[in-house]
């Protein structure tokens, strides 16, 4: 059964003030991703090494990152930003997209959803990509619901 969004729910623009909270929620996503795929390349980051990697694309025009908010605290995140090389029409890729665990299934995780598709069609984009790690249901019956379709597997070969 899906719950209502809180009246104090919101999606905003993430700012670089929102990192820690951005990177603990993200540990939690590595964390669930790892447990379906112990194998998965995914690397713990500070907030210091996350803002070295990531900081500079808050001020991007090619970048769109969302903060979910319920009664005023983070409570999911999400990145989409336009893929390269440039295609015709543009693409864009969901990078991110976060939301812990007691707000799914509240209509929160449309929200962002509805933010980051309204940036990418303001952009110029003809279609969006993510990924997802094989297996979590979860995550499929989620994007399924919403129109996104499987054309590919993503396999990874490690050199050391």
């Amino acid at each position: 059964m899906q719950k209502e969004p809180l009246p104090s729910a919101s999606v905003r623009q993430a700012q670089l003030s929102d990192l820690p909270a951005i990177v603990a929620m993200r540990d939690k996503l590595n964390a669930l991703e790892r447990a379906g795929c112990p194998h998965a390349a995914i690397t713990p980051l500070t907030v210091e090494q996350f803002t070295a990697m990531w900081g500079s694309t808050f001020d991007s025009p090619n970048h769109c990152w969302r903060i979910v908010e319920a009664n005023r605290q983070p409570v999911g995140f999400g990145l989409i930003y336009l893929t390269t090389p440039r295609t015709t029409p543009l693409g864009a890729y969901i990078h991110w997209s976060y939301l812990e665990e007691q707000h799914r299934r509240s209509g929160l995780g449309r929200m962002l959803l509805e933010h980051l598709t309204d940036w990418a069609r303001k952009q110029g984009a003809g279609r969006i990509e993510l990924q997802f790690i094989d297996g979590n249901q979860v995550a499929e019956r989620f994007w399924t619901k919403r129109g996104f379709r499987p054309y590919a597997r993503k396999c990874v070969y490690y050199l050391t």
